[in-house]
């Protein structure tokens, strides 16, 4: 997109928007590139000075803000700001970098292969989101499609009316790209839009207009009369863009035919990188980093009051040449005696001390029926990866929609900040509730210890206790963890006025030391979950299913090797059926973290605990990486499972990939605003997972990721808990970055609680 200088007569500032250059000019008002205050680059589209007085465009404005805000983000310009009613009236939206596809095409020729597949198929996911919506948006050409670093982007729904509303017979549009319709007069839905898809690629692929050059009247009567010229298309995308310019709406495909006719072309996992414009993957072996060290001995294991615990290893290269890898754990412990049921990171390489118990073996079993019936009502580029899926590659799935959970009242409850009004229904009445057709709120009650922390610092400390306000406001996952949830599943359940809860199963028989299960834990393991999801019923819930219980398996390297994996693999496919005998219970399975235990491998878990039946997977449990390489590293997972389900036994870039076999998954941001932790000062262990310094909270939880294949970002993890005693490889207790003696793991640490909130990212509010 080219950037001109401002003119004399330009504003240097809309509303709290600084302007800096120009980007481009049309019938309703001029784009300027402007700086938010936050620093971020932003696109701010001004109505024109002369026509803000007229009533009539002001509403088309305030219908376009309406229109634009209703549209998930994929492959689109998300509006992040509007104001309607001043003077001047704006609309700001997310600055997409990158050449519009009319301007690409003119320097440097005509699309061809991949480009040209990808292209077509990011365009029909944009329309797929417009058009369910309810929106049409009746000038789709070349101009109005950018080529950002992320794939193409369509943009501008200045002349956008709602599919549902009266039309004028107003010729509204770019002439070339015009429907018939168009020309005509007559009412505009849907099908318009394909019609312009169709020029739209055909110009891609030949530089030209299908429908010539001339003067307007020239060119609307060919539209209307004569076939298109599609030059430079073959097979499967000319058969499309030809169906797509049928004179008759009627027979025209729709986006999701589009959509599922290209994916259909089964293209390869080269295909998509090409498509993204991505950097060439390398494949990491899976004995690349340091594999996990054995468990504890068996005498430790089983001591009484020893608790379940998981662990996932995790490695990072944080700089280049740098040899330190990261690890992450995840240990959870129920309240007990002061310490919050958290996920907490535990050092991988020591034996862990005995926590609270969790759940004991032969725990009673929740009764399945009898629950009391809830209120249903209700938001980047990974490092080299192997068969990365990008945005225009995400082709087959339900679109993903808007924003967003342990007892408590109603009035205590947290929803998402950039929730949906709670008032309005949004889950869907069977199936994900994360893939509703309008924006998702989550629902939990406030988190018990940042609350109280923030009753405690009141009067003495009221800027650090309003932040402890905020961040215990934030929705988070519902840990389940003891023997009896009965009562905490029910509330939860019956206090999501408009919420959706978020549950995190943290229990698994044998996950401590990765150890085999007895058929009477088994047994009762599975009791348990039927109760939980006895409690659910109807009502949507998500359910995120044991964090570590696929890194660690019995039977395998470190681990006990009596035992066998497909124990696990089958209690976790019992579990996950249980929960998805409910019509509205979303499950995801451990997809553990970057780079450890490896992608193929956990490829190869997912599919034998059986991810096929369930929603997908989650990732960075408990970890810090940022959300844009958690994502890579959740796309770089769903195409090997992709290409594990098509019989490889490996993940090549030139096997082909079946769209519609990639799961979705879900991304724990509760850690990562501040991404993952590189000291400054050499350490013996540097230990980057435990209390890393420096960090803040992330994404608040979310439906609106921009991601097709990422459901939602959730807070899995707790911020404010201590990872334990991270010594670094010093002497004595004490952690030398922090200059105390951390508490042990699991515990609610106010101070790190209190710097996490203070460099969230982006800022609590």
């Amino acid at each position: 997109m080219t950037l001109d200088a401002l003119r004399d007569g330009d504003p240097r500032q809309a509303g709290p928007y600084t302007l800096l250059g120009r980007l481009g000019e049309g019938g309703m008002g001029i784009v300027y590139l402007g700086r938010a205050p936050d620093g971020a680059r932003v696109a701010v589209k001004l109505i024109n000075a002369r026509m803000s007085a007229d009533p009539e465009f002001r509403r088309r404005f305030a219908r376009e803000v309406a229109a634009a805000r209703r549209v998930a983000r994929f492959c689109t310009a998300p509006v992040l700001d509007a104001d309607v009613d001043g003077d001047p009236a704006y609309l700001v939206t997310e600055y997409v970098e990158g050449p519009s596809l009319g301007d690409a095409v003119r320097a440097s020729g005509p699309l061809t292969g991949s480009a040209l597949d990808g292209l077509a198929a990011a365009m029909a996911v944009a329309l797929r989101a417009i058009h369910g919506a309810g929106v049409v948006h009746r000038d789709l050409k070349p101009s109005n499609v950018l080529l950002s670093q992320v794939g193409p982007k369509v943009i501008d729904f200045g002349i956008a009316r709602f599919t549902e509303a009266e039309v004028s017979s107003a010729i509204v549009g770019t002439p070339a790209y015009m429907s018939p319709e168009q020309v005509s007069g007559s009412r505009v839905g849907p099908a318009s839009d394909i019609f312009s898809w169709g020029c739209t690629v055909a110009f891609a692929a030949s530089g030209a207009s299908p429908f010539g050059t001339g003067s307007v009247p020239t060119i609307l009567l060919r539209i209307v009369n004569e076939a298109p010229e599609l030059h430079g298309l073959s097979g499967v995308l000319r058969e499309l863009v030809e169906a797509a310019v049928t004179k008759n709406p009627a027979q025209r495909p729709t986006a999701q035919d589009l959509l599922d006719r290209l994916s259909a072309a089964n293209p390869t996992a080269q295909d998509l990188l090409d498509r993204l414009g991505a950097a060439a993957p390398s494949t990491l072996p899976a004995d690349a980093f340091p594999a996990s060290p054995p468990p504890p001995s068996p005498g430790a294991a089983e001591s009484p009051g020893a608790a379940d615990r998981e662990r996932a290893g995790a490695a990072d290269r944080e700089r280049a040449g740098a040899a330190d890898r990261e690890r992450a754990g995840v240990t959870d412990r129920e309240r007990a005696g002061g310490t919050e049921p958290s996920l907490a990171p535990s050092d991988p390489t020591q034996p862990a001390s005995a926590p609270a118990p969790v759940q004991p073996a032969g725990a009673p079993a929740l009764e399945g029926g009898g629950r009391r019936r809830g209120r249903v009502v209700v938001a980047g580029a990974a490092a080299a990866t192997v068969a990365v899926v990008g945005v225009t590659a995400a082709l087959v799935w339900n679109g993903m929609t808007g924003p967003g959970g342990d007892g408590g009242s109603p009035a205590e409850s947290a929803t998402s900040q950039v929730s949906a009004p709670r008032a309005t229904a949004t889950a869907p009445e069977n199936g994900n509730p994360l893939r509703a057709a309008r924006p998702v709120a989550f629902y939990s009650p406030r988190e018990p210890y940042a609350a109280d922390q923030a009753t405690l610092w009141q009067k003495d400390r009221p800027q650090d206790a309003a932040l402890m306000d905020k961040l215990s406001k934030v929705p988070h996952a519902i840990r389940l963890g003891n023997p009896e949830v009965r009562d905490k599943v029910a509330q939860a359940v019956d206090n999501a006025e408009g919420g959706v809860p978020v549950f995190l199963v943290n229990y698994l028989p044998g996950s401590d030391q990765c150890r085999p299960a007895t058929p009477a834990e088994l047994e009762s393991y599975q009791s348990w979950i039927k109760g939980i999801a006895g409690q659910i019923g109807p009502s949507p819930a998500v359910v995120v299913l044991e964090p570590g219980s696929l890194v660690k398996l019995p039977g395998t390297k470190n681990c006990d090797p009596q035992g066998s994996p497909d124990q696990r693999y089958a209690a976790l496919r019992e579990a996950a059926r249980a929960l998805k005998a409910n019509p509205r219970t979303a499950v995801y399975l451990d997809g553990a973290q970057d780079l450890y235990p490896g992608t193929e491998i956990m490829a190869e878990r997912l599919l034998k605990a059986g991810v096929g039946e369930t929603d997908g997977f989650f990732v960075n449990a408990a970890a810090f990486q940022h959300t844009a390489k958690a994502v890579g590293y959740g796309k770089q997972l769903s195409a090997c499972i992709a290409l594990r389900r098509a019989g490889r036994s490996d993940c090549p870039l030139d096997a082909p990939v079946d769209l519609a076999a990639l799961p979705h998954f879900v991304v724990d941001t509760a850690r990562n605003g501040r991404g993952s932790w590189a000291p400054d000062k050499h350490y013996a262990d540097p230990q980057t997972w435990c209390n890393p310094p420096g960090r803040g909270v992330g994404d608040r939880p979310t439906t609106e990721t921009g991601e097709e294949l990422a459901d939602a970002y959730l807070w899995i993890a707790r911020p404010g808990t201590s990872s334990g005693r991270c010594r670094r490889g010093t002497k004595g207790d004490k952690d030398p970055e922090w200059g105390v003696v951390a508490p042990e793991a699991g515990t609610w640490w106010a101070e790190l609680a209190l710097e996490r909130a203070k460099l969230a990212n982006p800022p609590l509010r």
